[in-house]
């Protein structure tokens, strides 16, 4: 249970450490602080990102396909927002870039 605990502690501790240096660090500085900011952030993003858009996808294709099959393929409607549906939250990347958390910091900024 210990390993457990300090696995926990050090790991709150890192993204604490990673949000005060990201929010110290301005959006339009190049630095190795800032790269190494939004590197982290975005591992951490991905970590979270990834199970819930699978997890996403596979309600979206449960359930549309259940609701389809319910109407036994007849429904064009149905049809076509279980295939919107399914594009939406199955498509698109499954990771988070730094890229993407730098665009994001300089939105924040501006918008302060």
């Amino acid at each position: 249970m210990r390993p457990i605990r300090r696995l926990t502690a050090l790991l709150a501790l890192c993204l604490l450490v990673q949000m005060v240096a990201a929010s110290r660090v301005r959006a339009e500085e190049t630095t190795i602080g800032a790269d190494l900011s939004a590197g982290a952030i975005s591992v951490i993003a991905t970590i979270v990102t990834v199970p819930l858009k699978l997890i996403t996808c596979a309600a979206t294709v449960a359930l549309g396909g259940t609701v389809y099959g319910l109407t036994m393929g007849t429904s064009e409607i149905i049809r076509e927002e279980l295939v919107a549906g399914t594009n939406q939250t199955c498509g698109g990347r499954f990771y988070v870039s730094p890229q993407q958390v730098k665009q994001l910091a300089r939105e924040s900024e501006v918008g302060r």
